[in-house]
């Protein structure tokens, strides 16, 4: 595998804290990329601090109502939400702050 590839995969886990851990702990594990959590029903985007694009975000971050996931930071998650999308889509899972409403992870909803 080319370390060029700059397309986000998509992780699959058995809970959002397991999720998290692993963004924090696996380098193979990159910023924009696509968490999974069927059974939370999360669909998440790895960052330094994971957060969810669906309601549910277990423990995952939850985004500020006013940021588009598309365009923040210079649009570095467009590809990884696109992914989310289709992986939504698959699971027959809203997302609702893909649409154009979502946000800067900072200090929200963590839960511990």
């Amino acid at each position: 595998m080319s370390s060029e590839n700059n397309e986000p995969k998509v992780w699959t886990f058995y809970s959002t804290g397991e999720a998290y851990g692993a963004v924090q702990c696996r380098d193979e594990i990159r910023d924009g990329d696509v968490l999974v959590i069927e059974r939370e029903q999360v669909i998440g985007i790895a960052h330094t601090w994971p957060f969810a694009l669906t309601q549910e975000h277990g423990s995952l971050h939850t985004l500020k109502e006013h940021v588009d996931p598309r365009t923040w930071e210079d649009g570095k998650y467009a590809s990884g939400v696109a992914l989310a999308e289709r992986e939504a889509a698959r699971l027959n899972l809203p997302l609702p702050r893909a649409g154009g409403t979502a946000a800067a992870p900072a200090n929200e909803s963590k839960r511990d």
